[in-house]
């Protein structure tokens, strides 16, 4: 057994439910993160100006499904958004 493996044996015993905590803090940040840098982009109205009609209808179709996948990423992960 390796020393790295060991480390990691004792500090699961010790501080198992501390690094579960941790892991998820991460999975939660690391999505609020992610889906606000999205949506801010995505809303900000220089990046839908030159756009041709089609291409505005797509734009705007995305722009919709970003919206409908808060409620979703927010009760799968926890995050705040």
């Amino acid at each position: 057994m390796r020393w790295s493996d060991i480390k990691f044996e004792i500090a699961e015993k010790l501080f198992g439910a501390e690094l579960d905590e941790a892991y998820e803090m991460g999975i939660r940040i690391g999505a609020e993160y992610a889906t606000r840098t999205i949506s801010f982009r995505v809303g900000i109205k220089e990046a839908s100006q030159g756009l041709t009609k089609t291409q505005k209808i797509g734009y705007d179709k995305a722009n919709a499904i970003i919206q409908e996948c808060k409620p979703d990423i927010s009760k799968t992960t926890g995050a705040m958004l």
